[in-house]
């Protein structure tokens, strides 16, 4: 992204759910790099907690669709049921995927599918943190 663009995307707090302690540390590392604060988990129940606890506070919340205790379309549904107008970003990977349907219906606004790429990736936090301000 170049220099120009990086500067017109504000600062956004980010909560990250993600069972994988790769797919968290690069997110997490790249998007602190960016200027971003981040929050991450690893499993549904406690970043569900934490978004419930900052309600408000958070810009953007990524949810990697396989997590261990409930899967990452229920934690979306249950994000947009306390906050619809916060941005959801859901990984989808190689495991098997929902039916688009479902995804329809859970209030995710933004899907990165692995393996993503970094640049491609800023752009849509870019895109869900101006949809969220504006």
């Amino acid at each position: 992204m170049s220099e120009h663009a990086r500067n017109k995307v504000k600062e956004a707090t980010i909560l990250i759910i993600a069972y994988e302690y790769i797919v968290r540390d690069i997110l997490t590392r790249f998007l602190t790099t960016e200027g971003h604060k981040v929050i991450a988990h690893s499993i549904g129940w406690s970043g569900m907690r934490s978004f419930e606890k900052g309600r408000g506070k958070f810009d953007l919340v990524i949810i990697d669709i396989a997590l261990p205790d409930m899967s990452g379309v229920g934690v979306a549904k249950k994000i947009k049921a306390i906050s619809h107008n916060t941005p959801i970003m859901l990984l989808k990977g190689w495991e098997s995927e929902p039916e688009e349907e479902e995804i329809k219906g859970s209030g995710v606004d933004f899907i990165i599918s692995r393996p993503f790429f970094m640049e491609e990736t800023l752009h849509l936090v870019a895109n869900a943190i101006e949809r969220e301000a504006g």
